[in-house]
């Protein structure tokens, strides 16, 4: 990790292998957007002010955004990752080739909610962990 992202809120590092993206401005709350260099996986981190009210809240929260119909969720769960507990969603379509795989990390941080959203081509794609250990190094102020 040798890239650090860095806001008045938030830290995280992150490897040489993501491109920070510019944020536009129709995507409300947004913090970051990072593409991966294997072109295959992006990250996306959004603030949900004053929505941290518990992690039972957000994952109701996330369980009710609506999908389109071929992404089926196929794990929901409250996870310790980086020691912070955690809420994740992970859903797959399969109607691409190869196929859609998404998995959402969210947490709290003071009275905020945290999403970090990784999408990505296929099933065992090698960028999630990765992303993961950009996770596992966030940190709040």
């Amino acid at each position: 990790m040798s890239n650090l992202f860095e806001n008045d809120e938030l830290s995280f590092k992150y490897s040489n292998n993501w491109k920070k993206m510019d944020v536009d401005d129709d995507l409300e709350n947004c913090l970051a957007i990072f593409d991966h260099k294997s072109g295959y996986s992006r990250v996306m981190i959004v603030k949900y002010p004053e929505e941290g009210l518990s992690l039972e809240y957000l994952k109701s929260a996330i369980e009710d955004i609506p999908r389109v119909e071929t992404l089926k969720c196929v794990k929901s769960d409250f996870i310790i990752i980086g020691n912070k507990e955690s809420y994740e969603l992970i859903a797959i379509d399969e109607s691409h080739e190869p196929p859609l795989k998404t998995r959402s990390i969210a947490c709290i941080g003071g009275r905020d909610a945290y999403v970090f959203n990784f999408m990505s081509f296929g099933l065992e794609n090698p960028d999630e962990e990765a992303f993961l250990n950009i996770y596992r190094t966030l940190e709040f102020k």
